[in-house]
């Protein structure tokens, strides 16, 4: 993946299941990619997981947006019903209680948790069934569907924040 003005090259690999889970998530939701990468990373990277541009057109949110964390304020939604998965929770200051923290997914060396081996090392990969993606996306439809369980007129009083609070959910860190 080359990335910027300068070229710099990234060799990626894709998450096991991620087309699988975006095809589903964006049945559910609207998406949008925020990175604290640069805008020229994330065009890149939108790019490889996106190629026709069907889940997030142009919903992207970077650093050039607000370099210091990432904020909901950017989001063109009302906070009770956005749902944020990232692997980094640091990052979302002011919005944890709609944050699903999703495992990091340490292919190659490079920044993954002392003591253990990237998948690349330990020559396998995650689980398609049952690895971080497929677990958020097992939670994403339970709070979609809770989300959407009450009469019409109750929406308004609807917030995916008590339905997090609420999910008795644990999502598997896997590590390799």
């Amino acid at each position: 993946m080359d990335v910027g003005e300068d070229s710099t090259e990234f060799l990626t690999k894709l998450r096991p299941f991620v087309r699988e889970f975006l095809k589903e998530a964006s049945k559910m939701f609207t998406m949008y990619a925020y990175t604290m990468g640069s805008r020229d990373y994330a065009k890149a990277l939108v790019e490889l997981i996106d190629p026709t541009g069907v889940y997030f057109e142009d919903r992207v949110i970077t650093k050039e947006d607000n370099p210091y964390a990432k904020t909901l304020d950017l989001v063109l939604a009302e906070e009770r019903g956005v749902v944020i998965v990232d692997d980094t929770a640091s990052v979302w200051t002011h919005h944890k209680s709609n944050l699903v923290e999703i495992s990091k997914y340490n292919y190659f060396r490079d920044n993954g948790p002392q003591g253990s081996k990237p998948y690349s090392e330990e020559k396998s990969d995650e689980s398609e069934s049952d690895g971080g993606l497929a677990n958020v996306l097992k939670l994403l439809k339970e709070v979609h569907s809770g989300f959407f369980r009450v009469k019409k007129d109750q929406l308004e009083s609807q917030d995916v924040r008590l339905l997090l609070k609420g999910i008795n959910f644990k999502l598997v860190k896997q590590d390799p």
